[in-house]
């Protein structure tokens, strides 16, 4: 018979333990083949016997598609393994990471008598106590899936059963009760406190609390910029260097204080210097020798770091020449749509407006994902032995092309367009007469304009389009186009027939309570407790399963989330407040607004669009700080080179002829050049002075580690002997000791100067 054996085994020690859960399977394993049938059944039964190996219990079922007049069919060349970690293995499991991160340099850490975070000294008296105390039933959902994710794709060597490559993915399904409740909370809501950041962690783990404790702090962090711009701009005060100075100051400030606010964070999870232990190597990591660890000796697998370096410098080139494709692209777009609208006066001129933005949105995706995958390739050609360091390389690599792709066109517009328009306009008039000779054209010049936009407003307007623009399309692409496909592909789900009259029939006995398997199987919980409370011999209701089955297998078809793209979101806008705010004052409230409601749609789209993420554990947010550092510096040249240019009153600029300000601005090479390497040089020193002052009160990290490095030299002192105590300056005994000593041979000294001493 078929039967949900260890399914019906969960639910009843669930039942008998609490009265809530997670889910059935701790992950499901999406097999999906691509190779002929013989190969396709090879690799599943080696995926299956790994993952037996690795102690985890697996389950098959073929993946269910709901049919349009009801129903369900199997999807040709997929299988669902379910997978769940017994007991005893989790706990193991759970040991041998403690002891991993305590060898990595982890300090265990503990909550005192009075609630504050202290140094567990019981562990560091004794590092053997480690391995007591570990319930399974006792941790976080989200630990227990690092956990047995860990298992699942770590490498056999270490005991893991490493499934993983193409056309298997590993996902662990939503808590849909968890996710109502969370986003109901949002609904009432204004910001994150303390224990709802706590709640997001102890359920989607480090990475994404992480990631809304950013966004939150950055949220707040824009009410400044955003109530100055206001004033700003209710006064009609455009690239005011008061402002500009504002906006550098206040980036400055904030990417410092973040960086203090990620470190306490990760103190207080207990992750702090989790990127610096040793963890499960990457499964895909090749090593090229066995060398002994210099710190305690052992035999490690190994990648020579000259061969990665030399892996890394041929990847630049590569990057390079997609960078500058990339930028041509974009150079090219920008030109077609500059000429339309600044010089294009012929027929149809609104319609072939909409040219370039049909461009831009056909060609730069697809460059963009070409360019990611070739990142991606070359970052698995560099052969990073743990995550946390491939993934840092990958930002990176990405972070350059959509630097470009958000940035280059304001860039264009400010630097290259305006001071140059005379010679573009020029250069547009002599091609158009190029091509009178060539082809039977209007008159000269006929369908041309000049070019009478002021430069202010140029770049007004685009960086106002920018702003708006990306933002309804980050908003529509990123959550509501996922939700209403998730909703086409899934209306035959909603047109299946009922669960069954015999299942229906016997949920009206009494007593069914188990509401929490409803919220795993989205059926009626009556049913549910129904079959669970039947008789031990008997299947599952046949429509439990079928609806089971398919829900899961349009739960793994979902996309997988990463924080990438939403760090991007962030960083991109960041640049374009901290940049070019000056000309639209207005940009960091709207960016606030946007903020405030993306807390919200992101948390929509991680309970509804995607899969659910895996829990990783992070101490801060990466690579982005080493960005918005960045971001700050080019801030400080931007904003100066905006304010010399179009800056109309400032009597520390050179003066300039109103109508050439209003047509092209302030244009000197050599003036500009000194206003830049001023304000790079100010920014330094402002930046220098910031971290300064915000040393001189060290953070909850800080006092944390000092307090940690005063509990040791306690215990040595208090085991050391008086000698050692009084060379530490713990104990006066040495000293009164040696004092003595010296008294009696200063008056031996005396009595032999005075003769009552005969010497030899």
């Amino acid at each position: 018979m078929d039967r949900f054996t260890f399914l019906r085994s969960w639910a009843l020690e669930r039942r008998q333990a609490a009265e809530s859960s997670e889910g059935f399977a701790d992950f499901v394993v999406s097999f999906r083949s691509g190779k002929s049938a013989e190969d396709a059944q090879q690799a599943l039964g080696d995926a299956v016997k790994r993952l037996a190996g690795a102690g985890l219990v697996v389950e098959a079922r073929p993946a269910l598609r709901a049919q349009r007049r009801g129903g369900y069919a199997a999807e040709a060349g997929r299988v669902l393994l379910f997978v769940t970690c017994p007991r005893a293995r989790l706990e193991h499991e759970m040991r041998r990471s403690r002891v991993q991160d305590w060898l990595g340099g982890m300090v265990p850490l503990r909550r005192g008598d009075g609630g504050a975070l202290e140094v567990d000294a019981d562990v560091q008296e004794d590092p053997r106590r480690l391995l007591a105390g570990h319930d399974a039933g006792q941790i976080a959902v989200a630990e227990r899936q690092r956990l047995v994710r860990r298992i699942i794709g770590g490498p056999r060597s270490e005991g893991g059963a490493e499934v993983a490559g193409d056309g298997v993915d590993v996902v662990a399904l939503h808590d849909r009760r968890f996710n109502q409740q969370w986003l109901g909370h949002w609904a009432r809501a204004w910001l994150i406190d303390g224990k709802g950041l706590q709640r997001i962690r102890g359920h989607f783990g480090d990475e994404i609390a992480m990631y809304f404790a950013f966004l939150q702090s950055y949220v707040l962090w824009l009410a400044l910029p955003a109530a100055a711009g206001v004033l700003w701009w209710g006064a009609g005060r455009r690239f005011s260097w008061q402002f500009g100075v504002l906006l550098v100051l206040w980036s400055v400030v904030f990417t410092e204080t973040w960086a203090r606010r990620e470190a306490d964070i990760a103190t207080s999870w207990g992750v702090r210097g989790v990127q610096h232990a040793r963890d499960t190597r990457r499964a895909a990591f090749r090593p090229d020798r066995y060398v002994a660890d210099p710190a305690t000796g052992e035999r490690v697998a190994t990648f020579s770091a000259a061969r990665r370096w030399l892996r890394r410098l041929a990847g630049v080139p590569v990057i390079a020449a997609l960078a500058l494709g990339m930028a041509a692209l974009i150079g090219l777009i920008f030109a077609l749509q500059t000429f339309i609208s600044e010089f294009y006066a012929g027929p149809l001129a609104g319609v072939l407006g909409l040219v370039p933005v049909v461009l831009f949105s056909a060609s730069l995706p697809a460059l963009t994902a070409l360019c990611t995958r070739v990142a991606a390739a070359l970052t698995e050609y560099e052969n990073y032995e743990y995550e946390a360091e491939h993934m840092a390389q990958l930002t990176a690599k990405i972070f350059v092309f959509r630097f470009l792709q958000d940035q280059l066109y304001l860039f264009l517009t400010a630097w290259v367009f305006v001071p140059h328009r005379d010679a573009f306009g020029a250069w547009v008039g002599g091609a158009y007469d190029a091509l009178r000779s060539v082809l039977p054209l209007a008159p000269a010049h006929a369908g041309l304009k000049a070019s009478a936009t002021p430069a202010a407003q140029l770049v007004q307007s685009m960086l106002t389009s920018f702003v708006v623009t990306s933002q309804l399309v980050n908003m529509g692409t990123e959550t509501v186009l996922p939700l209403l496909q998730r909703w086409w592909s899934t209306r035959s789900a909603r047109r299946s027939p009922p669960i069954g009259a015999a299942a229906a029939a016997a949920a009206s006995r009494p007593g069914a309570r188990h509401r929490m398997l409803a919220s795993v199987f989205a059926v009626a919980p009556t049913a549910v407790d129904a079959w669970v409370e039947s008789d031990a011999s008997a299947d599952a209701p046949a429509d439990i399963q079928q609806q089971f089955v398919a829900r899961v297998a349009e739960e793994t078809a979902l996309p997988a989330y990463t924080t990438f793209e939403d760090y991007a979101e962030m960083a991109s806008q960041f640049a374009r407040v901290a940049f070019f705010s000056v000309a639209w004052p207005l940009a960091p409230l709207a960016a606030l607004l946007n903020n405030w409601l993306e807390l919200r749609t992101d948390a929509a789209k991680i309970c509804s669009a995607t899969q659910r993420p895996p829990a990783r554990r992070v101490e801060s947010i990466g690579p982005w700080l080493h960005a918005l550092r960045m971001m700050c510096w080019l801030s400080s040249i931007t904003n100066a080179l905006l304010v010399y240019q179009f800056h109309a009153n400032c009597a520390l600029l050179p003066h300039a002829d109103p109508e050439a300000l209003q047509h092209v601005g302030r244009t000197g090479l050599g003036f500009a050049l000194a206003v830049l390497l001023f304000s790079e040089h100010a920014f330094l020193a402002v930046r220098w002075l910031v971290v300064q002052v915000m040393a001189s009160w060290p953070a909850a990290h800080a006092r944390i580690a000092e307090r940690a490095r005063a509990q040791s030299r306690r215990r040595w002192l208090d085991r050391a002997s008086p000698m050692l105590r009084g060379l530490a300056g713990d104990s006066d005994e040495p000293q009164a000791e040696a004092a003595g000593d010296w008294r009696a041979e200063a008056e031996r000294g005396r009595n032999i100067l005075a003769g009552k001493v005969k010497t030899a």
